[in-house]
C-alpha cells in the first residue's frame, strides 16, 4: 500500500506550519514583555509618578506588539524568501509514502528516501503533516492534494502501523 502526493510548495503553507511550531516562542516573548510592562508600571506606582506612567503608556502597548508582531513578520518574510529562492521545478514536491520503503521525496532533480527508522515522529495538523527527522529537521507534507478521504485514511493507517506511538494523528485511522 502506498500514497502518492504531489503539490507545489507555497509560502502560505510553509508559514502556517512555521507559525504553528513557533507558538511557544511567541507566547514566551509576549509573557516576557508583559512582565517587563508590569515591572515598569509597579516602579512608577512605587515612586508615586502615575502621571509619567500614563504619559508613557503607549509604549506599554507597543512593546508586546513588537515582541510578537515583529517575530510573526520575520517568520513570514523568511518563508517568502525560502519559497522565492526555489526554482519552479524545486517547488513541485512529490511524495510516495509506502509501507515498505518509507517516504520517498522528489523535488527538482533531487531524490531522497526517509526510512521508517529515521523518522522521529509524525504530527498531523489540520492542513499538513509534520515529519520530524530530528529535533531540527522537520518536513512539511501538505494535505491539500488529499481530496479523497480514503486516501487520507490510508496515509494515517500507514503512518500508525509503521511508527506506532511516534504518530500523533487528529483522528484514528478507520479500517
Amino acid at each position: 500500500m502506498e500514497v502518492h502526493l504531489e503539490y507545489t510548495v507555497n509560502a502560505r503553507d510553509i508559514f502556517r506550519a512555521t507559525i504553528g511550531l513557533a507558538k511557544v516562542r511567541l507566547v514566551a516573548g509576549l509573557a516576557v514583555s508583559l512582565c517587563l510592562i508590569i515591572a515598569v508600571a509597579l516602579f512608577f506606582v512605587t515612586i508615586d509618578e502615575e502621571k509619567i506612567m500614563i504619559q508613557t503608556s503607549p509604549l506599554f502597548i507597543a512593546m508586546p506588539l513588537l515582541a510578537v508582531g515583529g517575530q510573526v513578520l520575520r517568520l513570514h518574510a523568511t518563508c517568502r524568501k525560502y519559497v522565492a529562492s526555489m526554482s519552479p521545478r524545486q517547488r513541485l514536491m512529490q511524495y510516495v509514502i509506502s509501507e515498505k520503503a518509507g517516504i520517498e521525496i522528489r523535488s527538482g532533480d533531487s531524490f531522497g528516501c526517509l526510512s521508517w527508522g529515521d523518522i522521529m515522529k509524525v504530527v498531523e495538523r489540520p492542513g499538513h503533516f509534520l515529519v520530524y527527522v530530528n529535533k531540527y529537521d522537520i518536513r512539511v507534507i501538505s494535505k491539500g492534494t488529499l481530496t479523497d478521504p480514503k486516501e487520507l485514511n490510508l496515509l494515517r493507517r500507514i503512518l500508525a502501523s509503521k511508527l506506532g506511538s511516534r504518530t500523533k494523528l487528529l483522528s484514528p485511522p478507520v479500517n
